[in-house]
């Protein structure tokens, strides 16, 4: 008995064992399956949460492994025109245009931090330019690459539009004085390994009577006419000629080195013929001329400036002659001939005393002057500044702007001294007249002196004028130099405290890198595109695409060129910060003042 009751005992005792681990084992199951669960859930809340996080962003957001698809974000989905489900597990790089889909493989697969822009082709919309980014991230558990995807489709067309702004003339779609500026450059220096007769031939035309012409058929009448005139002269032109307009009724013709000899005086007598056949505009009868002037390197001009100098003389006794004549530049016609042209200096040298000595004479009797046009804050209208404008009164031609005597000044090696004289005159007198600001412009040689920052602090020593009170103007046609040396010297001038503006924007040569790589402030909006605001779309577009951009960049926006109210009213809603222009005040040989009076006339 008592051995059959200890097995009982111990039979008891071992199924009360396994009963206690079989309810463990179902209480670890029943905490394994609430952990689960448990798990499960916050995964899904998760998921949510980046869902909802990566669908608030504005730019698109792809996750995918080496290319194939594991989400994208409600921007990126839009962007594309396309439905999520139907392209997860797909290649993301089957969108992209097909000659750029290796690259965009081997981009999903190496992804970089750096952007990179690839044309993407979504199936039910047009082309598009995105910008992609990438880094690595864990997605699930597991390593995958998140890329953001940037639409600048339209910033492309905005900088292009702006790019040809700056190029070529909005009228005629000819390069613009600045652009040819380069194009001549070039050309001679291509033209430089021939040193044959009329390697390179410059033609410089004006129209005989244009302002007659045009107040006879008005403003839109006057384009028109100057349409005409440009499709006629280039019927008569070979591919490689290079047409440009360089001013409102003046061209230049250039003639590169593949052009057979003599074949610019043929060309100028087409031209003046066929220049003489009326023109109708809006059933209207014009008739017009052209006076030419060509001249030809090297036979005439050591450079290219020196070569536009020659032509522009010849130009002047075509003029002399009534119009409607050609002539080719002679040495005589810019200073006495030599008694042996042989034994004389050549014809630059002497231009060059010549200018020089007229530069130096005009300097010391005090007939560079300074005019002063004010600048006014858009918003209320109120006085922002004056931009000091140089002007030579020439016994002879009259009052001469700086595009004239200033390349002149330049050659002759006056250009420092003249600019610095009036820099300082211009600072003086706005310390005189306790002006918020004034403005004033650089020439070629200015910009390359690296001692420019030493000069103007200075001028501000002497002056008493404070840094930020001064601001310096720069055309891009003066950044022909590399821009490494250009950008030093500017970055040293900005770090006094003297502001920078970019002068004539949409005219020359201007890029959007520019405004990356100078220390910038400003930049100034040339009238030709203000001149159109209320009568071409395309033109309040560009103003507000530039001022936009100037936002983000933190640069300050002036119009040029401001002569009706309805500019000024279209600039003003676009955000423009300054303008100047006849509307807003003359240039005027004054002495500056704060000028409150013109605010006041404005509102």
């Amino acid at each position: 008995m008592n051995f059959m009751h200890t097995d009982i005992l111990a039979g008891t005792g071992l199924l009360a064992a396994l009963l206690l681990l079989a309810g463990t084992i179902a209480a670890m199951r029943a905490d394994s399956l609430f952990l689960r669960r448990r798990l499960e859930a916050e995964i899904s809340t998760h998921r949510q949460w980046s869902r909802a996080l990566a669908d608030a962003g504005f730019d698109g957001l792809l996750i995918h492994r080496q290319g194939v698809i594991l989400m994208m974000n409600r921007a990126l989905v839009h962007m594309l025109g396309v439905r999520e489900r139907e392209w997860l597990g797909q290649n993301f790089a089957t969108l992209a245009r097909e000659d750029q889909q290796p690259a965009l493989r081997a981009e999903l697969e190496a992804p970089q931090a750096s952007p990179v822009a690839f044309n993407l082709v979504p199936p039910n919309k047009p082309v598009i330019t995105a910008e992609l980014s990438s880094q690595t991230i864990a997605y699930e558990g597991q390593p995958a690459t998140v890329t953001a995807l940037r639409d600048i489709t339209q910033r492309l067309a905005d900088a292009t539009r702006i790019a040809r702004l700056t190029n070529y003339d909005e009228l005629t779609g000819l390069p613009n004085r600045k652009h040819f500026t380069t194009l001549l450059a070039q050309a001679v220096a291509a033209g430089s390994q021939y040193y044959q007769q009329g390697a390179v031939t410059l033609f410089i035309t004006d129209i005989d009577h244009f302002k007659t012409a045009n107040e006879q058929l008005g403003r839109a009448g006057g384009d028109m006419l100057l349409q005409q005139l440009t499709q006629r002269i280039g019927a008569l032109l070979a591919k490689e000629d290079v047409l440009a307009r360089l001013g409102s009724d003046k061209f230049a013709l250039l003639l590169t080195p593949d052009s057979p000899p003599n074949r610019g005086l043929l060309l100028g007598g087409q031209l003046l013929a066929a220049c003489n056949e009326p023109f109708i505009v809006d059933g209207q009868l014009a008739k017009l001329s052209l006076s030419i002037g060509i001249g030809m390197y090297p036979d005439h001009a050591a450079d290219a400036e020196g070569l536009m100098q020659a032509s522009e003389l010849a130009l002047a006794q075509a003029a002399r002659a009534g119009g409607g004549a050609l002539h080719l530049f002679r040495h005589e016609d810019m200073a006495p001939k030599p008694a042996s042209r042989s034994a004389g200096p050549r014809p630059h040298v002497v231009e060059t005393t010549h200018l020089r000595d007229d530069l130096r004479a005009a300097m010391s009797r005090g007939e560079i002057k300074l005019l002063y046009q004010p600048i006014l804050a858009l918003p209320d209208l109120s006085l922002a500044g004056f931009e000091a404008l140089a002007r030579w009164q020439h016994p002879a031609e009259g009052l001469l702007g700086p595009e004239r005597f200033m390349p002149i000044a330049d050659a002759a090696g006056l250009a420092q001294e003249l600019g610095s004289q009036l820099i300082e005159r211009a600072c003086a007198e706005a310390v005189a007249a306790g002006v918020p600001r004034i403005a004033v412009n650089l020439s070629q040689a200015q910009l390359r002196d690296a001692d420019l920052p030493a000069r103007l602090s200075a001028i501000l020593r002497k002056t008493g004028l404070r840094p930020d009170c001064l601001e310096i103007e720069i055309s891009d046609a003066l950044l022909a130099e590399p821009q490494g040396s250009v950008a030093q010297v500017l970055h040293a001038v900005r770090a006094l405290g003297i502001g920078i503006a970019l002068d004539d924007f949409g005219t020359g040569a201007s890029s959007l890198s520019m405004l990356c790589h100078l220390p910038l402030n400003r930049l100034k909006i040339d009238r030709s595109v203000v001149r159109q605001l209320g009568q071409d779309k395309t033109a309040e577009a560009i103003v507000n695409a530039v001022v936009t951009l100037c936002a983000n960049l933190q640069l300050e926006v002036t119009a040029l060129g401001v002569e009706s109210e309805t500019q000024l009213a279209l600039l003003r809603q676009h955000g423009c910060h300054a303008g100047q222009g006849s509307l807003l005040g003359e240039p005027a040989v004054r002495a500056i003042s704060r000028g409150p009076d013109i605010a006041a006339a404005r509102a």
